[in-house]
This record gives C-alpha cells, structure tokens and sequence, in this order.
C-alpha cells in the first residue's frame, strides 16, 4: 500500500506521508509533501458528501509522482502559479 494520503487545509487539497505523520486532525498541524505545514479545520475532513471542495496542491501532487516512482511522462511540469 502507497504510504501517501491526501487532506484538505488551508484552501488546498494537500499530500502527506502517512508513514511519517500521524492521521490529520482538526486543530492540529501536519507537514505536507510540498514542504508547508498546515492545519486542517473542522471544515476540511469529508462530509457526508464525499467530496473535496478545494484546488490539489500541485507540488504535493508532483511529489506523490516523484516518490511513488511514476515514469516521466507521468510527471507533469508543475504550473507557473503553483
């Protein structure tokens, strides 16, 4: 299994090692992939509807690639603004 899980904060939808960090909480800070350490509200765990409503953080989402191993050509660029 991927040690790679992914939580909502601080208007991103981040990546974080699982192995590494202990399961987000509300209130409490957890550094992600891309290297920000953020803290998730009440607001950003998963509802009843099951879905994320913020952007993915796009350095979290090329890092999950790195480290998982993808091939390049899995790996895009990561955008100007990210």
């Amino acid at each position: 299994m991927e040690p790679f899980r992914w939580q909502q904060a601080e208007g991103r939808r981040h990546a974080y090692n699982a192995e590494k960090t202990a399961t987000p909480h509300p209130g409490i800070a957890f550094t992600t992939l891309c290297g920000a350490e953020v803290t998730p509200q009440e607001r950003d765990f998963v509802g009843l509807s099951g879905w994320w409503h913020d952007p993915t953080c796009w350095v979290c989402d090329r890092e999950w690639r790195v480290r998982s191993g993808f091939p390049a050509h899995d790996i895009p660029p990561l955008p100007e603004n990210a």
